[in-house]
């Protein structure tokens, strides 16, 4: 640290780790998680957009779509650049991605927070009043999403302003580091930030959410309707509990950083990278919540998997011409001689099974023998001396 300053911490991931087992552990960790995160948030859109070509728009789908996209982004653009930086142990991406590289991570999270809440307030307003916000008003979803992320990229700004590359002998460190001059500013930021874009959020899509808990009334004539509104609020409920725990040791550590006022009380680089993973994690796990337990979601899902696999089939057929159609016809015509063998079979046994007297009376009259003891008149062989009269 720089007698100047009053504090130094390192952006984009720390770049002085001992031990080579952290270069390949680590990298390979985030590239996993950012691997599964990214396929879980693009079939999450994927589905989102099946929903709306079938014309259900509705304001809570857009913001779960905001949500996966937000998530997509931390995944891909933010994930990447700290793999990258515990491979290395060096900044190598230069002084612009050096610069933005918090305030782009800080401000999908203002994002996310933000979607979060504006998604309950949605459900909230729905349930209290079904009939005004039933309709789907694109301008006002479109104006919600524009103050959403105008506000998120405004507020991690100080992010950009003090982050700065730094030679330390022969690599390039990518640290952010407040001057003397600034400290009590910078001390004021650092608790302004978490506030506005963690805690308060989570206050707010909490309260939001239990207010939709006691507006569902139970009816009779629409269990159905009921219990699933039920599941959304268990859904919602889920997502912010989870989002609320995974994000507690970034920001945790985050201030701890920026308040520690010497350098023995600064956190140890295990958990401030176990609060790195826990950011990403997070993004991970928010697609497989939506997946498994959005009902919409999930049988949108499954409709769109029997649709791609109908057309990948109808594709086949297309494809291979001639030969595919013989072999079909083959096995339509083997099919039908074998439902006619069958039926045939059938009747045949239920023919046997009617007329069990006929077949018995054939089998005997084909017997031609007529056994002695069944002769109807046996006393015209007797003897006639032999009979007393």
């Amino acid at each position: 640290m720089a007698v100047n300053s009053s504090f130094l911490s390192f952006d984009g991931g720390i770049q002085q780790l001992e031990g080579e087992d952290t270069s390949i552990i680590l990298p390979a960790v985030i590239g996993t998680i950012s691997g599964i995160g990214i396929g879980g948030n693009v079939l999450v859109l994927l589905v989102l957009i099946y929903i709306f070509t079938r014309q259900r728009e509705s304001e809570a789908y857009v913001m779960l779509g905001n949500l996966s996209a937000t998530d997509l982004l931390i995944l891909s653009l933010c994930a990447p650049v700290r793999a990258l930086t515990y491979y290395k142990r060096t900044w190598t991406l230069g002084l612009t991605a050096c610069t933005t590289t918090e305030w782009i991570q800080h401000s999908c999270l203002a994002v996310k927070a933000y979607t979060l809440l504006a998604a309950n307030q949605a459900r909230h307003n729905f349930s209290s009043n079904p009939e005004e916000h039933s309709r789907f008003r694109p301008k006002h979803v479109l104006v919600t999403l524009v103050i959403i992320w105008t506000v998120a990229l405004v507020f991690p700004i100080p992010d950009i302003v003090f982050s700065r590359l730094k030679e330390d002998g022969n690599i390039s460190l990518c640290v952010s580091e407040s001057p003397t001059y600034s400290q009590d500013a910078m001390r004021l930021y650092s608790k302004i930030l978490p506030m506005a874009i963690y805690v308060l959020p989570i206050i707010l899509s909490t309260a939001c959410h239990i207010r939709t808990i006691f507006h569902i009334k139970p009816s009779a004539h629409d269990e159905t309707l009921v219990a699933r509104q039920y599941e959304s609020s268990l859904l919602f409920l889920s997502i912010i509990a989870m989002n609320a725990l995974m994000m507690l040791p970034e920001w945790a550590f985050w201030v701890w950083v920026r308040h520690s006022s010497a350098e023995r009380c600064k956190p140890p680089a295990g958990l401030l990278i176990f609060g790195q993973v826990c950011v990403y994690l997070s993004s991970a796990f928010c697609p497989a919540i939506l997946l498994t337990m959005h009902v919409p979601l999930r049988e949108s899902l499954s409709n769109l998997c029997s649709l791609l696999a109908c057309r990948g089939a109808k594709h086949r057929l297309k494809g291979n011409g001639d030969e595919m159609r013989v072999v079909v016809t083959k096995m339509l015509d083997e099919r039908a001689c074998v439902s006619t063998l069958c039926k045939i079979e059938r009747h045949s046994d239920a023919s046997c099974q009617t007329l069990p007297d006929l077949q018995h009376f054939w089998s005997e009259r084909r017997n031609t023998t007529v056994i002695e003891d069944g002769d109807p008149l046996p006393w015209e062989r007797l003897n006639q001396s032999n009979v007393e009269l």
